[in-house]
């Protein structure tokens, strides 16, 4: 059970994580765009800039989880490595887990206030003509955190397969 659950989230955030990574594909187009409206034809696109923006920013918060998945979060090991799984399971189920729950919370309560404000009030992006909805770009705030919490849920898995001698599922 505990490895049908690890293969199923592994597979989820992986698929989320190459489908945004194409995203960087796309910033790139809209910005080529951009300099071939602005530099041949004499006319900037109004939405160009907002909207790069606003896939970097959907780049970061929904690739953070696969980021997270994989082992690419920043993190002090000095002490860390050196442990037994079933401390690091410990560690990580306690003291990590708490002040990860502190982050994530006020990303999902801080962020999920901020879109749904900007959302009920109907805010426009103000750069230009075009009035993209700014509250898609803020959502990525709280969503994000949310997928962060099942990558974590992930790692705490893997931490307490790995802790139990149960290994026998290679990472993502």
């Amino acid at each position: 059970m505990l490895d049908a659950t690890i293969k199923v989230l592994e597979g989820f955030i992986a698929a989320l994580g190459r489908c945004v990574a194409l995203f960087v594909l796309a910033i790139i187009a809209v910005m080529i765009f951009e300099m071939v409206s602005r530099g041949v034809f004499g006319h900037s696109a109004a939405w160009a800039g907002d909207v790069s923006a606003w896939l970097l920013v959907a780049f970061i918060f929904l690739g953070g989880p696969w980021a997270l998945a994989k082992g690419n979060f920043v993190r002090v090991d000095a002490l860390h490595e050196h442990f037994a799984p079933m401390a690091k399971a410990v560690i990580d189920t306690t003291v990590s887990t708490l002040l990860f729950a502190v982050f994530a919370a006020a990303l999902i309560k801080l962020g999920g206030d901020f879109a749904i404000k900007s959302f009920v009030m109907g805010e426009r992006s103000a750069t230009g003509s075009w009035n993209g909805p700014v509250w898609l770009a803020k959502a990525m705030m709280p969503v994000g955190a949310g997928l962060l919490c099942l990558a974590w849920v992930l790692h705490l898995l893997r931490l307490w397969r790995d802790a139990l001698g149960r290994g026998d599922i290679p990472d993502a």
